[in-house]
């Protein structure tokens, strides 16, 4: 299952606090501990320092006049030294020429120049530090040789654990971040679940299933949010249901008088005296003519609240399109014949193609009869349908003048008429077939070709039921 982009987004930000938080602590951590590290290093340093000058000190008097390198009791004590703690001593003479070491190799210049370098000074011993490959000290401790004469006894602490303990830490760390970073998998996805549920409620509505909910629990900022969803859901399908109710009431109630003028109608072109019968039944046909287009309008207008509240489930069937449209192009030959149109069609369909064969009837047809209605005398109409990658494509084009940009988006809604389009209608034709398409998963839309209007539509092959 692909992570949503919510989730990834929570998941790295969090990980990008994690991060800085680690950081701060892994510094913190040693610009405290590092200091007190030192401190404990210098005491300790201090105080050997002075056994070491105490005991060699020792060696050098019980044995005057006797050189250092033959003075046993001095090595061993030097060797002790080194042994006690591990670490690398020897005695310098005077000039720093080394006298007595506890180590074989020679002493690396980078530890005899350390005694030029910045020094602090505790009980009587210059201590010096280097950073270089971690902590290392270096104490050198004033010895006297007798005979106004003052060497130095050297000791130098080798490397430090600190490196160690820093990769230790690290990885500790990391291993810690590790572990809080899976942990919040399950938190950041119990977020995201319940706001997909949400989005997937708010689609769910928007297809028109008026009573499906929100199923989000919790007391959190989420669940309230649920909670508001449902109400505002609730609040909307009975707004929607009312003014579905009020449009099948008014149609109701226009049908009735329209009804009884229709029996009227009837009844006076029965009982009217024969005195001038063009005059009466012309004003007769009328009455009639205007009662027939009002019935007409208002079945349109219910079909269009049909279509708005999807109650009509869609019946899907197998059929052939371009036959469909054949057969569409000869019910409007008669109308063709009286303007003189001049028809191009470009038709070519291989089935099967699935979809509500009378709906987009009822949707090509109003396409098809806006397009012979609204094209002058002696224009042209260009009808093209082939299938096109997992759709089928249809465009209608007429030679009418180029309509302005805002016209062209708002041909599709109800009630809506270009201002220069001559004719009868009532703008819901292309209304009802926007619904239609649209229903199918299709997409609809006008333009301004060098044609004329043309009006292209998009429909899948295959349509997939909604449960």
């Amino acid at each position: 299952m692909r992570p949503s982009r919510l989730y990834i987004k929570i998941f790295l930000s969090f990980l990008l606090v994690l991060a800085i938080t680690e950081v701060l602590i892994y510094g913190l951590f040693f610009l405290t501990a590092e200091r007190s590290f030192h401190l404990q290093i210098k005491r300790y340093l201090g105080g050997y320092a002075l056994i070491a000058k105490e005991m060699v000190e020792r060696n050098i008097k019980a044995r005057p006049g006797t050189e250092s390198i033959d003075n046993e009791p001095l090595k061993e004590a030097i060797l002790r030294l080194a042994q006690s703690s591990e670490v690398k001593v020897w005695l310098a003479a005077p000039d720093d020429t080394p006298l007595l070491k506890s180590f074989q190799t020679e002493i690396p210049g980078s530890l005899l120049r350390m005694g030029v370098q910045k020094f602090e000074e505790v009980k009587g011993v210059r201590l010096f530090r280097s950073f270089k490959r971690g902590y290392e000290y270096h104490a050198v401790i004033p010895i006297e040789f007798g005979k106004g004469e003052t060497g130095s006894l050297h000791i130098f602490f080798e490397k430090s654990e600190r490196e160690h303990l820093r990769g230790l830490f690290a990885l500790g760390l990391l291993g810690i971040g590790g572990v809080i970073a899976l942990l919040t998998i399950p938190i950041s996805r119990l977020i995201t679940k319940r706001i997909t549920q949400l989005r997937t409620s708010a689609l769910k509505i928007a297809e028109g299933d008026l009573l499906y909910r929100a199923n989000v629990k919790g007391k959190d900022e989420i669940g309230e949010l649920g909670h508001t969803f449902n109400l505002m859901a609730d609040k909307l399908e009975k707004m929607i249901r009312a003014s579905k109710e009020l449009t099948a009431n008014i149609s109701h109630e226009l049908r009735s008088p329209l009804a009884r003028i229709r029996i009227a109608e009837e009844l006076l072109r029965e009982k009217l005296p024969k005195g001038d019968p063009i005059y009466w039944e012309g004003r007769l046909n009328d009455i009639r003519e205007d009662v027939e287009e009002m019935d007409h309008l208002i079945g349109r207008i219910l079909d269009l609240s049909k279509l708005d509240l999807h109650e009509k489930p869609l019946k899907l069937e197998v059929f052939n399109p371009a036959e469909m449209m054949d057969d569409l192009l000869e019910r409007f030959r008669p109308i063709i014949n009286q303007k003189d149109l001049c028809l191009t069609k470009d038709i070519s369909y291989e089935p099967p193609f699935i979809g509500d064969k009378e709906a987009l009837r009822t949707a090509l047809s109003n396409v098809l009869d806006n397009a012979t209605k609204f094209v002058p005398e002696k224009g042209h109409i260009i009808v093209r349908m082939h299938p096109e990658g997992t759709s089928l494509f249809t465009s209608m084009t007429n030679t009418f003048q180029a309509l302005p940009k805002e016209d062209l988006s708002r041909i599709f809604e109800p009630f809506n008429r270009a201002e220069r389009a001559p004719g009868s209608g009532y703008g819901l034709g292309l209304a009802i077939t926007k619904k239609i398409i649209e229903k199918h998963g299709g997409h609809i839309e006008a333009f301004n070709s060098m044609e004329g209007i043309e009006i292209q539509i998009r429909i899948p092959k295959v349509q997939v039921t909604s449960s």
